[in-house]
């Protein structure tokens, strides 16, 4: 059976782009290698936001504007640029505070403290669960615990090696979207992967789920953590999760070690190991160029690390609409590639360099210095890494060795400025 579109990965960007080619009258055929599509068994803060989260240009890593609708029994989520609607029906709570905090428990707060949401968290498997019930209804074949393998572009269309429980197998089709995650096999073995650069190879660390965390801050506060003795390069996140629960993710130390630390004991003495996650993935630069051929990547599979879940669907959903006017003879792949290089901070020449100055004072600094640098900046509103970089005068009077020590940190990117 020859399809009009197999999408390969199960994830949000796949589920929308199943969904909306689905019901825009095409044949489709959705591959996921889980067994059960909602499972959501990697590491994920799952946070929609709504406001500006950087100092990058456009402030989000995907740009375009997004809203949140709460009714009593459902939520919906607005793109206001594409014009499109998504509903969700788990829980929903809201960030109202974003804390840098050091060893020692001094805070840095990236945001004016308000009671204004610049974000969400949402639950990863409850939205995706109502992608999929969707998807099937508009008539969807999911095939799962099957993995797309590699794709070849065809004068007809294009054909996918899959790999199941029960042996190889082909299937063809007139277009395939490749949603299949970060490492995209399907991107890769058409080609694409050579247009991009390695930054850091097997880059990763563990979260930990955890049932009882006592917050010395207020509620609603996602909690960045710099604790150069437990990890550097990395801040260790502590965010909300369903229920009581929290997720703290970004390390690589082992739980009791992070319980015995003294910047965790006090928050931690309590708690219950619920679930470990691990995570690991190389660092690349973001594809130029999406498309090859018969084939659109979309969501994480072109990007150096997440396209975030407002992302991942306007991706899954922009990339159908460009093979349909591509098919009714307009140039849809152009559009596409102009709106993937527009709607992404990470598109941006000078992303990975401003990411890299983020994380200075991580990669050189002692527990005792990172509170220093903390309590001295304290009153401050942003992000520390650039506070610090922009007032690194204040830290020479007061600390001249130190200055010095940033100062010479921070003329070697973490990724070599490449």
């Amino acid at each position: 059976m020859k399809y009009d579109l197999v999408v390969v990965g199960g994830g949000p960007g796949g589920l929308m782009a199943a969904l909306t080619a689905a019901r825009d009258g095409m044949k489709v055929v959705l591959l996921e290698r889980r067994r059960k599509i909602a499972d959501s068994t990697t590491a994920c803060l799952q946070i929609l936001y709504v406001k500006p989260i950087s100092q990058l240009a456009g402030g989000k890593t995907y740009m375009e504007p997004v809203t949140v609708e709460m009714g009593a029994d459902i939520t919906y989520f607005h793109n206001l640029t594409l014009g499109f609607t998504l509903e969700y029906r788990g829980q929903l709570k809201p960030y109202l505070n974003w804390l840098h905090v050091s060893p020692g428990g001094y805070a840095i707060n990236r945001f004016k403290p308000n009671d204004s949401p610049w974000g969400f968290f949402y639950q990863k498997d409850v939205f995706c669960q109502g992608l999929y019930e969707k998807a099937e209804l508009a008539g969807v074949k999911f095939l799962t615990e099957t993995i797309g393998e590699s794709a070849e572009n065809t004068p007809s269309g294009v054909r996918v090696k899959i790999r199941t429980v029960t042996g190889n197998d082909t299937i063809e089709a007139d277009n395939a979207i490749a949603s299949d995650g970060v490492a995209s096999h399907i991107a890769d073995s058409i080609g694409l992967g050579a247009q991009r650069k390695t930054l850091e190879s097997a880059r990763g660390g563990l979260a930990y789920i955890c049932d009882g965390f006592e917050s010395p801050f207020p509620s609603g506060s996602l909690l960045a953590y710099t604790v150069p003795s437990l990890t550097t390069k990395r801040n260790i996140v502590v965010g909300q999760m369903a229920g009581s629960m929290s997720r703290i993710g970004g390390l690589s130390a082992k739980w009791d070690e992070i319980v015995a630390h003294p910047t965790f004991t006090p928050s931690l003495s309590k708690a219950r190991l619920v679930e470990r996650q691990a995570w690991t993935m190389d660092i690349r630069t973001p594809l130029r160029n999406p498309v090859a051929g018969n084939v659109v990547v979309a969501g994480d599979a072109g990007a150096p690390a997440e396209t975030w879940i407002m992302g991942a669907v306007a991706c899954g959903y922009q990339a159908v609409k460009a093979i349909q006017k591509e098919r009714n003879g307009q140039k849809g792949y152009e559009e596409y590639v102009r709106w993937w290089l527009g709607s992404f901070a990470f598109n941006q020449p000078d992303y990975f360099s401003k990411i890299s100055e983020h994380y200075v004072f991580n990669r050189v600094c002692t527990d005792q210095e990172v509170d220093f640098l903390f309590q001295l900046f304290k009153e401050y509103i942003g992000i520390p890494g650039q506070i610090i970089a922009a007032n690194m005068d204040i830290v020479a009077k007061t600390n001249p060795q130190l200055h010095d020590k940033l100062a010479k940190a921070g003329e070697a990117s973490m990724w070599q400025k490449k």
